[in-house]
């Protein structure tokens, strides 16, 4: 058919590069156990815009520099004081980690 896009293409097929994760969460946050394939793959499609806009943002703050920099998630999320807030807390966490292992 003229003008018919096929969506079972390799060029329009899901990765699913959060199919384990996203069910086990849903049901953290009170899905049932086993939600539907269709929730889950809607999920992930927002999370993915999500993650996607997230970098497009952070390498808009890096400009002409070509390398994007954890400030430049920073920068993005700065709008966001819950997420900027965890973004940091895991940095400290990291922080800690990395000294830890250098003293064994």
């Amino acid at each position: 058919m003229e003008g018919h896009v096929d969506l079972t293409s390799k060029q329009f097929q899901r990765h699913k590069l959060f199919g384990k994760e996203l069910p086990l969460l849903m049901y953290g946050f009170g899905d049932v156990i086993s939600p539907l394939p269709e929730s889950v793959n809607v999920l992930e499609d927002i999370l993915v815009d999500y993650i996607n806009d997230t970098c497009i943002q952070a390498a808009k703050a890096a400009g002409k520099r070509g390398r994007v920099t954890v400030e430049d998630f920073k920068f993005a999320l700065r709008k966001d004081p819950k997420k900027l807030a965890r973004v940091e807390e895991l940095i400290a966490m990291n922080k800690e980690i990395e000294t830890a292992r250098s003293l064994f």
